[in-house]
C-alpha cells in the first residue's frame, strides 16, 4: 500500500509508543515478581496500571500492521472471482469500513466522554483514571480505520488502473 510519509511517520510512533508500554509492563511485572520474592510483598496497583497498559498497547500497532499487511487476511474467494467482481467487493469493503468505522469511532468516542464526565477509574487500590486508555484506543482505532479506508481506495484505484 502506498501511504503518505507522515501516515507512516504515526503509524510508526504508535507501535514505537506501544513497545514502550509493553516494556514498562514487563519491567513492572518482573519487579512485582522481585518484591513478592524478597519482601513478600507485591507492588501496589500492579494489576491495575497493567491491566490500562496492556488495553492501550493492543491498540496503538493496529495502523502500523494495515500498513506494513501484517493483518491475516483471506483472499481464497476474491481470487477466483473475475476482475470485475473484485472492483465491485473492493468497493461494497470501503462502504462497510466507512459504516463501520462511523460505528466504532462514535461509540468510543460516547464511552470516552461518558469516562470522563463520571471521573470513572479502575476498582483496585490506586483508582487510576481510566479516560487516558480509553482516548488511546479512541485515537488509534480511528487512525487505523482512517488508514484501512485508504488502503482499500488505493487499492480500488489501482485495480481501476489495470482496467
Amino acid at each position: 500500500m502506498k501511504t503518505s510519509h507522515v501516515t507512516r511517520k504515526i503509524a510508526s510512533s504508535l507501535s514505537m509508543a506501544a513497545g514502550l508500554l509493553l516494556l514498562g509492563v514487563i519491567l513492572l511485572t518482573v519487579a512485582d515478581v522481585v518484591s513478592r520474592n524478597v519482601l513478600s510483598a507485591s507492588i501496589l496497583g500492579t494489576v491495575e496500571i497493567s491491566t490500562l497498559l496492556l488495553v492501550t498497547i493492543a491498540f496503538l500497532g493496529l495502523a502500523s500492521a494495515e500498513i506494513d499487511g501484517r493483518h491475516v487476511a483471506v483472499n481464497l474467494i476474491e481470487e477466483k472471482l473475475p476482475f470485475g467482481s473484485r472492483k465491485v467487493l473492493c468497493a461494497v469493503r470501503i462502504i462497510l469500513l466507512l459504516g463501520l468505522f462511523v460505528i466504532v469511532a462514535w461509540g468510543l468516542f460516547n464511552v470516552l466522554l461518558s469516562s470522563i464526565d463520571r471521573q470513572e477509574t479502575t476498582n483496585g487500590i490506586l483508582r487510576l483514571p481510566t479516560w487516558p486508555a480509553k482516548l488511546v484506543v479512541f485515537g488509534s482505532f480511528s487512525f487505523y480505520f482512517v488508514v484501512a479506508l485508504l488502503s482499500s481506495i488505493e487499492e480500488l484505484k489501482s485495480k481501476q488502473r489495470e482496467q
